[in-house]
């Protein structure tokens, strides 16, 4: 199955290809955070370019001809930097992500992965012309990411400690990330779509961890298997606190409760959970700066804070697990990881959401997964070395 063996020194040099494209995918995250938090998601409203330009307007004519041609949103020059730098390190990491599947390849034969590569080169194809074309090409997209995805099943999981799966599947899964930062601007910042684009940054960056940890054959197995299922319920409530975290930031709820311990002077207010949770939303008006009711944001804002509650004790109760079990390291990291985190969300609502608190507390929401992921690594996988 396998054309030839990779050697210790190949092995080496696509981790720390992996290692660069992770960095670079943290990187896009946090600047989509950044974006995100500075309403700039709308700072370029045509996409791929940013107002017809493919940095952004600079010289006063060049402004002009854009506030013309986009009378509802003239150019603000503190929110179309972020907007266009952030497409275009999302692009690059897109280009890293090809790089590491073709380092993959080169060790199975072509048969193997022949059909997969085709159908990825057509969806990035079609994701091309979509840019010129409009919006007649979505339903044929979404079909053939669809077709792309369900292919990979047919793909050998690995051979001689190699995954082609995985790579596989980050290829294929940066070019609908691209297509829901498309479709973020087209459908003028549509919480599902943004809340889908942030949750897709963290699935890659999880799934692009996972592989690194592959390659390092780390083995701890048997020393914390006894508390896999505790580890997998902690990964469990993050992954759900992150989609609170998602659908609370794209429903601009951060501060619907300014207060601390209370929400609005009340320990429990009048919040309306199905209008806060309504995940049918319409397509059309421009969500930038929310459209839901304060009883709707204030139920957001109320699932998030009960849901950092039940990560707390979670996470601390695996924290005290692991030192129990001499995993002192994982459980300091996992400690300080939680602690900062904490931190940072009781800020954010203390301080009124400063920028640099908010697109920290992110990053640190992004770390706190990536631990629980090393938690259920070293509690789940061997050595392939074994």
């Amino acid at each position: 199955m396998i054309e030839h063996s990779p050697n210790p020194a190949a092995i080496r040099r696509l981790r720390w290809l992996i290692v660069i494209t992770l960095i670079a995918t943290l990187s896009v995250i946090v600047l989509g955070a950044f974006t995100r938090l500075a309403d700039a998601g709308l700072g370029c409203p045509d996409w791929p370019t940013c107002y017809g330009h493919l940095w952004v307007p600079n010289s006063a004519d060049d402004i002009a001809t854009a506030n013309q041609a986009f009378p509802d949103t003239p150019v603000l020059a503190g929110k179309t930097w972020p907007e266009q730098f952030h497409r275009i390190l999302a692009s690059s990491l897109g280009l890293l992500c090809l790089v590491v599947l073709f380092q993959v390849l080169r060790y199975f034969p072509r048969k193997v992965w022949s059909l997969q590569v085709t159908l990825l080169g057509l969806l990035i194809l079609s994701t091309i012309v979509r840019a010129f074309i409009g919006h007649q090409l979505d339903i044929l997209l979404i079909i053939m990411v669809l077709l792309y995805f369900s292919s990979l099943a047919f793909v050998p999981w690995q051979a001689k400690g190699l995954n082609l799966r995985l790579p596989l599947f980050v290829a294929g899964w940066v070019v609908l990330q691209g297509l829901f930062g498309m479709w973020t601007v087209t459908l003028k910042l549509w919480p599902q779509v943004v809340t889908l684009h942030l949750l897709g940054g963290f699935t890659l960056l999880s799934v692009l961890w996972w592989q690194s940890l592959r390659l390092t054959a780390i083995n701890m197995a048997a020393l914390i298997a006894p508390i896999k299922t505790l580890a997998q319920v902690g990964l469990v409530v993050v992954v759900i606190q992150i989609t609170l975290g998602g659908w609370t930031t794209s429903n601009y709820a951060a501060l619907a409760c300014p207060d601390l311990p209370y929400c609005q002077g009340q320990l429990w207010p009048d919040p309306d959970f199905a209008e806060g949770f309504n995940v049918l939303q319409h397509v059309g008006p421009n969500y930038l700066g929310g459209q839901m009711d304060n009883g709707g944001r204030v139920a957001i804002h109320l699932a998030h804070r009960i849901g950092a509650i039940t990560v707390t004790l979670v996470l601390g109760w695996l924290a005290f697990a692991l030192y129990r079990l001499r995993s002192k390291k994982l459980a300091l990291l996992l400690a300080t990881v939680l602690t900062t985190q904490v931190a940072l969300g009781i800020s954010n609502v203390a301080f009124f959401l400063p920028l640099p608190v908010a697109v920290l507390h992110n990053l640190f929401g992004a770390l706190l997964l990536l631990t629980l992921i090393t938690i259920n690594y070293c509690a789940t996988e061997r050595s392939d070395n074994d």
